[in-house]
C-alpha cells in the first residue's frame, strides 16, 4: 500500500528546504523507487512538479503514453537509445559528449532538448568538469537543432566526513557554470544537489534546480542521519505496507529435518506455511532473521526461495490458508519497518525498496480520499 498523501507532504517539505528559487526535478527512476511509476508520476504532476527524471528510455516513453505532461529528463544511459522517438516525445536527453549531441541532432526531425551531465568526481557518467565550458559553447554554436536546456551533476556524497571535499567539487562546478553564463545568453536549468545536499541545506549560487529522489519517498540519506536530527526534513515513508497471503499449510513432526539440505530441525511439532513471494519477486532475500506478521503476531521466515518463502506459524491462533500476511509495515512496532528490514538484510533502505518491481500489485491511498489499484 502506497500513501500518496505522504508523497505530497514530502514534496512540500523538500520545496521549503530547497527554497522558492529552486526548480524541483523529481527523480522517479527504478519504478519510482519501487512505488509504481505511473501513480507516482501522476501524483507529482498534481503537486505541480514540473520536471521528472528517469533512468531508462522505456520509463520516459511510458510516462508519455500515460499522458504525463511534465517535462521529462532522461539520465545518461548505456546501450542503444532511440533518440528520434525520445525527441519526438519531448524528452530531454542527458548527454556527456559532443558526439552524443551530434547523434541527437541527426536523429531529431525538429529541435531536440538536451542536458549536459557533468562528472565532478563520482566517476560514472558525465563530461569532465574542465571540458564543460568548451563543450557547451561548441554545441550551441554548431548544432542549431539541439536546444541545450540544462546542465546537471551528481555530487558523490558518502558521509559528513567527506563534506569538505564535496564542497570543493561543488565550488568548482559553480565556477564552470559561471564561466558558461558569461559566454552565452541561453537560459539554463542548473542542478547540483540531490537528496543529501537538499537535506544538509547546501547552497550554490549558480544552481537553480534540485533533484530529490530518496527524500520524496521518506528515506533520509545516511549522511543526513549522521549529521543529527536538526538536519531532518521530517519526511514520512510513502510505502505504508507490503503484504501477501498465506498458503500451503503443513505440519512437521518434532525432530524432523526440513528446508534446503535439511538444515532446519523442528524443535516441536511445527506448522509451516508457504508465501507466494521469493527473492525474485518481492523485497525478501535469502537471509535469516526476517519475519512476517499474522493476526498481530510475529512469525519467523525460515526459508526464502526464488518465488516462494516458508514461514513458521506455529502457535498462532486462527491461522488458515488465505490469511493476510504483512512483510513490511511503516507504523509497526514488531520489527517490520523499512529500517528494520534493511538492517536484517544488511542492505540500504533504498535497495530494499527498489527490489519491488512492477510485478507487484499496488494499492494507492490518499490524494483522492479513495483507494485505487494499479498494475
Amino acid at each position: 500500500m502506497v500513501d500518496l498523501d505522504a508523497l505530497g507532504d514530502n514534496v512540500r517539505r523538500v520545496r521549503r528546504r530547497a527554497g522558492d528559487d529552486q526548480e524541483i526535478i523529481a527523480c522517479i527512476k527504478a519504478n519510482a523507487y519501487g512505488h509504481g511509476l505511473r501513480a507516482i508520476a501522476e501524483c507529482l504532476q498534481r503537486e505541480s512538479v514540473r520536471w521528472l527524471a528517469v533512468g531508462s528510455p522505456e520509463e520516459a516513453l511510458a510516462l508519455r503514453r500515460w499522458g504525463i505532461a511534465c517535462r521529462i529528463l532522461l539520465f545518461p544511459t548505456v546501450g542503444n537509445r532511440e533518440d528520434s522517438e525520445l525527441a519526438a516525445a519531448g524528452i530531454s536527453i542527458g548527454i556527456q559528449s559532443y558526439e552524443e549531441a551530434e547523434s541527437v541532432a541527426r536523429a531529431a526531425s525538429s529541435t531536440a532538448s538536451v542536458f549536459i551531465k557533468v562528472d565532478v568526481g563520482l566517476g560514472r557518467f558525465g563530461v569532465p568538469i574542465g571540458e564543460l565550458a568548451s563543450l557547451t559553447v561548441r554545441i550551441i554554436s554548431n548544432l542549431p537543432t539541439v536546444k541545450l536546456d540544462g546542465i546537471f551533476t551528481h555530487l558523490p556524497f558518502s558521509d559528513v566526513d567527506a563534506l569538505p571535499w564535496i564542497e570543493g567539487r561543488m565550488r568548482e562546478f559553480g565556477r564552470s557554470v559561471a564561466e558558461i553564463r558569461s559566454r552565452i545568453e541561453t537560459p539554463l536549468i542548473v542542478q547540483a544537489f540531490s537528496s543529501d545536499g537538499i537535506a544538509l541545506g547546501l547552497k550554490l549560487p549558480e544552481a537553480n534546480a534540485v533533484c530529490p529522489g530518496q527524500l520524496l519517498f521518506g528515506i533520509e540519506p545516511a549522511s543526513v542521519r549522521a549529521a543529527g536530527p536538526s538536519r531532518s526534513l521530517g519526511t514520512r515513508p510513502v510505502l505504508r505496507e507490503v503484504g501477501t497471503l498465506l498458503g500451503g499449510l503443513r505440519r512437521v513432526p518434532a525432530g524432523a529435518r526440513f528446508g534446503f539440505g535439511g538444515a532446519a530441525v523442528a524443535s516441536r511439532e511445527t506448522l509451516l506455511g508457504v508465501l507466494p513471494v521469493g527473492f525474485s519477486n518481492s523485497l525478501l532475500v535469502s537471509k535469516h532473521r526476517q519475519v512476517a506478521s499474522l493476526a498481530g503476531r510475529i512469525a519467523p521466515i525460515v526459508g526464502v526461495g526464488l518465488e516462494h518463502a516458508v514461514v513458521d506459524v506455529t502457535g498462532i491462533p486462527g491461522v488458515e490458508e488465505g490469511c493476510a500476511v504483512t512483510l513490511l509495515d511503516r507504523d509497526s512496532k514488531l520489527g517490520l519497518t523499512l529500517d528494520d528490514l534493511a538492517r536484517v538484510q544488511q542492505r540500504l533502505p533504498v535497495e530494499v525498496l527498489t527490489s519491488l518491481t512492477a510485478r507487484a500489485n499496488y494499492e494507492y491511498r490518499g490524494q483522492d480520499a479513495s483507494p485505487r489499484s494499479a498494475p
